[in-house]
């Protein structure tokens, strides 16, 4: 019975926070890409930090394929596990 209610609070809560060692195992990450003589005409920005993406940046990518810097999106996660986007479950934890 206790299981079932544990489950069932995963289930239904899925703003909940995070672990760091959950999220460095989960989390995909890529570094930006490297732009030799290219100017970027409409740079993308981290919705958590709001600067631009940098060449050779970490970037962290969740379940619904948004993006953000990996620091920022860890630390997002360790507080709540939710997309700032579409408010989607970040990273979906298996039972």
């Amino acid at each position: 019975v206790v299981l079932q209610i544990v489950q069932e609070d995963r289930m239904n809560n899925n703003n909940s926070s995070l672990l760091e060692a959950t999220i460095l195992e989960h989390l995909k990450t890529k570094n930006y890409p490297t732009l030799a003589n290219h100017v970027v005409q409409d740079p993308k920005i981290c919705v958590l930090c709001q600067c631009e993406y940098e060449n050779g940046e970490t970037n962290g990518t969740l379940e619904c394929r948004h993006e953000y810097h990996a620091d920022c999106i860890k630390r997002w996660l360790m507080k709540k596990n939710v997309c700032l986007v579409c408010k989607r479950e970040g990273i979906q934890q298996k039972c």
